[in-house]
């Protein structure tokens, strides 16, 4: 892959595939992709280097569904962005509406682990977890301890691809027994059942409890606010204000019976504890509230490998981008060609563009202006 070939890659509802990549240098990024300041600035798809005809006819074959609902949760709107280098070329329904986007904030939780790691509050994500949190007397039951059982190998990267041994993800599926893994001790209460059941590296199982398990350790490492530590870092840079977006805590869905009114208990597995050192534990596993014109701010850092304004934030990014109605994406190089897109979708049926679709359009670069957001 490319130096510039930074990709965030596709969640499907039951299935993570994860991405790590970036670029080595803000040299790396080209000249002409923009920053955008408080405000996207909207150009046409000639100015952006595209074929017109070609994008506009993808544009015409969109048929987005807003207020897609999920869950039995019912969205008021939807919204969906396209941007290439830093501006906007086409928006659906309301790019500025907010909504509990499910796991796409598996991503802020990944985040989160490399910023730790730049920051030396750990020394690589293939530290055992069990050397900066141990879990004793704030776990619920000695045998979550991550001193205890098959925990003892457990590492971070091991719980940010889905390879901890963790088989609980939805606490009404784990009580109706539905998709149970045959290696899995099922005593049929998701709270309980939330640790390690097998060597952690041995089987790979989609788990948001792995994730709520990593936001705590975090929370722990970090001694903060996990938002707190986005806020600073990566959102107050890329043009995020703090009270434009909000993270709900593990403890806030695990109080909302009816989060997702077709699966009540959903949160059952999101375990104590929701407090640590009197910080609050958001949670890891999702549920980040943000709209789609943001999710497309982050998508450029993506494509950019880390980079706004010739800084660089983090180190790596990758992760997942959502299922079904919310998605976020950030490419680099697409086929061997700059692109520099980025993408964000919130609560909407689309479908989303493709790599081998957007080469298509590109036929030059973005003719630069002004300076909505110098470099």
């Amino acid at each position: 892959m490319p130096a510039r070939a930074t990709t965030i890659l596709r969640l499907a509802p039951a299935v993570l595939i994860l991405g790590v990549c970036g670029v080595a240098c803000s040299a790396d990024v080209p000249e002409w992709v923009n920053f955008p300041g408080d405000e996207w600035e909207t150009i046409a798809p000639q100015e952006a280097g595209l074929d017109a005809a070609r994008f506009n006819a993808w544009v015409r074959s969109q048929e987005p569904e807003f207020g897609k609902a999920y869950g039995g949760q019912k969205p008021g709107a939807g919204g969906v962005v396209i941007a290439r280098g830093g501006y906007l070329l086409h928006t659906w329904g309301d790019p500025d509406f907010k909504y509990q986007s499910a796991s796409l904030g598996k991503t802020f939780t990944r985040m989160l682990v490399q910023l730790a790691v730049d920051e030396g509050l750990i020394e690589s994500a293939t530290d055992l977890v069990r050397d900066y949190w141990t879990g004793a007397g704030q776990l619920s039951h000695p045998h979550k301890y991550l001193t205890n059982g098959h925990h003892q190998s457990l590492t971070f990267q091991h719980l940010m691809d889905m390879r901890g041994g963790f088989p609980v993800t939805n606490g009404y599926f784990w009580k109706t027994k539905k998709d149970v893994r045959s290696w899995a001790r099922y005593t049929g209460d998701p709270d309980h059942d939330n640790y390690a059941h097998v060597e952690p590296g041995s089987q790979r199982c989609y788990s948001s409890g792995g994730y709520w398990r990593l936001s705590q350790a975090l929370a722990t490492i970090w001694k903060r606010d996990l938002k707190d530590v986005l806020d600073e870092r990566i959102m107050s840079k890329i043009g995020i204000p703090a009270d434009r977006w909000h993270w709900l805590s593990g403890e806030e869905v695990r109080n909302d019976v009816d989060f997702y009114p077709e699966m009540p208990g959903y949160g059952g597995y999101l375990d104590r504890p929701y407090r640590i050192n009197g910080v609050r534990v958001r949670g890891g596993g999702g549920w980040v509230v943000m709209s789609a014109s943001d999710f497309a701010r982050l998508g450029l850092l993506v494509a950019t490998g880390g980079i706004w304004k010739d800084e660089r934030l983090i180190s790596k990014l990758g992760g997942n981008v959502g299922v079904g109605a919310n998605t976020m994406w950030g490419w680099g190089v697409v086929d061997g060609k700059d692109g520099y897109f980025s993408f964000g979708k919130v609560a909407t049926g689309f479908q989303d563009p493709k790599p081998e679709e957007m080469a298509e359009w590109v036929v030059g670069v973005v003719e630069r202006r002004g300076a909505v957001g110098a470099r």
